[in-house]
């Protein structure tokens, strides 16, 4: 099971996929060969869009882009990022207040400050 916490403003959630459905998702974007930095800034842009959504506002559309973004994210953290970017395990996104980006953490650094 992968995870995924978003916090924009007062909008929090957990986003969880099963492994065989993450590597599925996966395997099927990497094989459109994308532009890594275009998806991975669009994957962004969508879980800000879906952040400021009601639950009720959300249709499938919404839901499929936020799980392939959510899946894409954590790939890229956990296999494609470099050096001190590189994270192990599951991911914590934090929108910056003023919007001017967000911060990547590891949810095992979460789990150990509380």
């Amino acid at each position: 099971m992968i995870t995924v916490y978003y916090k924009s403003g007062t909008a929090q959630w957990k986003y969880e996929l099963e492994d065989s459905e993450h590597d599925y998702i996966i395997k099927n974007v990497l094989e459109d060969n994308p532009d890594l930095t275009e998806m991975f800034d669009d994957s962004l842009d969508i879980l800000r869009d879906i952040s400021a959504m009601d639950e009720d506002e959300m249709d499938e559309e919404d839901e499929i882009d936020q799980t392939i973004a959510v899946s894409f994210l954590w790939h890229y953290f956990n296999h494609l990022a470099e050096g001190d970017d590189r994270i192990q395990g599951d991911l914590v996104l934090i929108e910056e207040d003023d919007g001017s980006g967000v911060t990547v953490l590891p949810a095992s650094a979460i789990d150990e400050d509380e």
